[in-house]
């Protein structure tokens, strides 16, 4: 049954002595955009333009046109990072992940069709690697969160608008 003077930890005992994994955090901002549904998703996946509407964005290069398991390169400045498209259902949703500096924090796009416009919901969702992460997330970030993911929907208007 082992050895003599070594526990055994039973699932139930090593559940209770394992970090709980951290939750989450997610920042949800929903605006309705004055283009179909048709604009406003090519808008959001041509690797052309993504740049115009992605905050702090320098560039984009993508090999391929995007789809679902694609990766492409984005310039913030002089970082350099990798994002690999997660969700891409055309018109209503478009989803990408960052594999770089910030690895996991997801960027998703669900698109619904309204009368004479589309309701753009944006979505950042990151997963912690700490309490402390967590803690400055949730509590130190909200805003600063929340006011790019407005930048991001002004700047599609802008674009649409053009």
């Amino acid at each position: 049954m082992g050895s003599p003077g070594i526990t055994r930890l039973t699932a139930r005992r090593r559940r209770a002595t394992l970090p709980a994994p951290m939750r989450p955090v997610s920042h949800t901002v929903i605006h309705p955009v004055a283009a179909p549904i048709e604009r406003v998703f090519a808008v959001l996946t041509d690797p052309a333009r993504i740049a115009q509407w992605l905050p702090g964005c320098g560039g984009v290069e993508s090999p391929v046109p995007l789809r679902k398991g694609v990766r492409f390169k984005a310039r913030f400045g002089d970082r350099v990072t990798e994002f690999e498209v997660v969700d891409f259902a055309p018109p209503t949703a478009f989803g990408m992940v960052e594999r770089g500096e910030r690895n996991g924090w997801k960027t998703l796009f669900r698109l619904d069709e309204t009368a004479g416009s589309t309701a753009v919901t944006v979505r950042d969702v990151w997963a912690p690697r700490s309490v402390i992460a967590w803690l400055r997330g949730r509590l130190r970030e909200k805003r600063q969160v929340e006011s790019q993911l407005e930048a991001i929907l002004a700047n599609v208007r802008k674009l649409l608008a053009a």
